[in-house]
């Protein structure tokens, strides 16, 4: 399993910008709607995309 990591900055409004990277693997496109989830076990914050 490849791993994509990248440093991100959390701006004034608390927003973050998702790295094109994952962008472009994911295939994530402006307007869309991705979930964001805090996982209690890996003690870790998920962003996945919402495939409606």
């Amino acid at each position: 399993m490849a791993r994509i990591e990248e440093s991100i900055k959390v701006s004034r409004n608390y927003q973050i910008t998702i790295p094109s990277k994952i962008r472009q693997k994911f295939k994530i496109s402006e307007g869309e709607l991705v979930s964001v989830v805090y996982d209690d076990r890996e003690n870790v914050v998920k962003i996945e995309p919402l495939r409606i």
